[in-house]
């Protein structure tokens, strides 16, 4: 396990089933060149998985969690997404979109280790139960929750 983040990120669109099970539902990740690739739960479950503990306001007040997942970062060079060269990471966003058509960009270079390192996750559970409505972005540091957004169903690499 890695080290633990005093932040929060969200990202729905895998559902876990009781006892921390992935369910079988799947999140569309675009990339380059048109390559897509179907985030499920054998292929997250086999990436290193962090835990965050953060808190955010809400239109429903100050939400607090511990959350476990997988760091972005992680996610997108396990899927060969980014690459060795550390200037190419500042000109690619990934766009998240929720069910509900919420959309947020994040930077490649807010999250890249010689950058702005940022540990935001794609996170699958929350104080250790399965999140019931799927994966959410975990956005580290971010004081109010917007980026926080849940029932992902595609990551767009740009």
């Amino acid at each position: 396990m890695r080290q633990v983040w005093p932040y929060r990120l969200a990202v729905p669109g895998l559902r876990l089933l009781t006892g921390g099970a992935l369910a079988a539902e799947k999140v569309a990740m675009n990339g380059p060149d048109g390559v897509t690739v179907t985030l499920d739960a054998a292929r997250l479950s086999a990436l290193p998985a962090t835990e965050a503990v953060t808190s955010y306001r809400s239109s429903k007040g100050i939400e607090t969690g511990i959350y476990k997942g997988v760091l972005l970062w992680d996610l997108l060079q396990a899927e060969g997404f980014v690459d060795q060269d550390h200037k190419s990471a500042l000109r690619h966003t990934l766009l998240a979109t929720a069910g509900d058509g919420h959309q947020v960009a994040y930077s490649i270079g807010e999250i890249a280790p010689d950058f702005g390192n940022r540990p935001i996750m794609l996170a699958y559970e929350m104080n250790g139960e399965p999140i019931a409505d799927g994966l959410r972005m975990v956005v580290p540091g971010d004081l109010r929750g917007a980026r926080h957004i849940k029932d992902i169903v595609t990551l767009d690499y740009r």
